[in-house]
């Protein structure tokens, strides 16, 4: 039996007059989500546990079954992990974030994609502390590693850019020891020589290990397809296959027509597959509704309407996302997301109400009873 989990990150939102008073879910969905609605159980996940902040790790560690106990703090060694980045024992790595502060000191884009000659200044200052290094990762988002900075993890304190839009950048700054001060000490002086960009660095992690996904599921066979770093990165880490796909971006120009194919292969030879797509996220942190909505009419079309045509009767697909995204604010929220679990051939119904800290490969794999 084919089981997927299809996961677009940050779908869910609000409402907002450019849409029509619509969420860009309702102004985005077309025939295909009509069908899912019509043909499916529904009701909503809290992916967040308890003390985790709402990110795309922690979110898709909890729907993989990892408990909250074995999910690593900070994102970036996860991270590292996709894009192959060596990171030592004693070694600490950390997103940096280009960002735009306003002329009132607030953070105005979290998210901020530089000009290209700001951009490489800026990663060049950061290679040039002696003991750090930076690896680019799109347009806004470096990773930064310090050497023998482990040390310093204990009482390290950072904010997530994207969670803290138009607060006062200052007290964002990393905070609580020497490597903080170091840290934030950098961004104040970037901000001088570059105004209105700087850095923002966040997301500290050091090297860490997750359980295999074969361990947690009974020995059944997993694997991923996404472009985000994230998930990449979760798949390395817990022995899921994982292919490269070259026209992928994590981003809404990203090729759904090859993460779609792939997904379908997998899933001829694994017993699991999770599809995540980014698009919508990246949308959010633009602060753009119109162009998440857009988007997810591309999810509709182009991603749903063949899986559905194409799975295998008795297939099992459950359709979510990781964690809820507002455009208003380009940051994510703890709220329940809502889900559709979907099989193939036979008609699903019910309101399976809200599901707390659900191991989501789990219900996949026994339906609905």
């Amino acid at each position: 039996m084919q089981t997927i989990m299809v996961i677009f990150d940050g779908m869910d939102d609000i409402a907002y007059p450019v849409l029509q008073d619509k969420t860009p879910y309702e102004k985005g969905r077309g025939a295909a989500f009509r069908q899912l609605e019509d043909l499916s159980a529904t009701g909503y996940l809290r992916t967040t546990p308890p003390g985790f902040e709402a990110d795309t790790q922690t979110c898709l560690l909890t729907l993989l079954g990892v408990q909250p106990g074995d999910i690593p703090p900070g994102r970036s060694y996860i991270e590292a992990l996709a894009l192959g980045v060596e990171v030592g024992d004693d070694d600490i790595i950390m997103r940096s974030n280009f960002v735009q502060v306003d002329e009132e000191g607030r953070l105005a884009v979290p998210c901020c994609s530089a000009p290209e000659a700001v951009a490489g200044t800026l990663r060049a200052a950061i290679a040039a502390q002696p003991g750090h290094s930076v690896t680019p990762v799109g347009t806004y988002k470096s990773l930064q590693r310090i050497k023998g900075g482990r040390r310093y993890l204990e009482g390290l304190k950072t904010s997530t850019p994207h969670m803290h839009g138009m607060e006062h950048f200052e007290e964002l700054l990393p905070r609580g020891n020497a490597l903080a001060e170091q840290l934030a000490d950098f961004s104040r002086e970037q901000f001088r020589l570059h105004k209105p960009y700087t850095v923002l660095n966040w997301g500290q992690a050091v090297k860490s290990t997750l359980p295999s996904f074969a361990s947690l599921h009974g020995g059944i066979s997993g694997a991923m397809v996404s472009k985000t770093d994230a998930p990449m990165g979760i798949a390395a880490a817990m022995g899921m296959e994982c292919p490269r796909i070259p026209t992928a971006t994590g981003d809404t120009d990203t090729d759904i027509a090859a993460k779609v194919e792939a997904t379908l292969e997998l899933a001829s030879r694994h017993d699991f597959v999770m599809l995540h797509i980014g698009g919508p996220d990246e949308a959010t942190h633009r602060q753009n509704p119109v162009e998440k909505a857009e988007f997810i009419a591309r999810l509709d079309r182009e991603c749903l309407t063949p899986l559905m045509e194409r799975l295998p009767e008795g297939s099992r697909m459950m359709v979510t996302c990781d964690h809820a995204a507002l455009c208003s604010t380009a940051g994510h929220t703890e709220d329940p997301v809502r889900f559709w679990l979907y099989e193939k051939g036979k008609a699903l119904s019910g309101n399976l109400g809200t599901l707390e800290g659900v191991d989501g490969v789990g219900l996949l794999q026994n339906g609905v009873r």
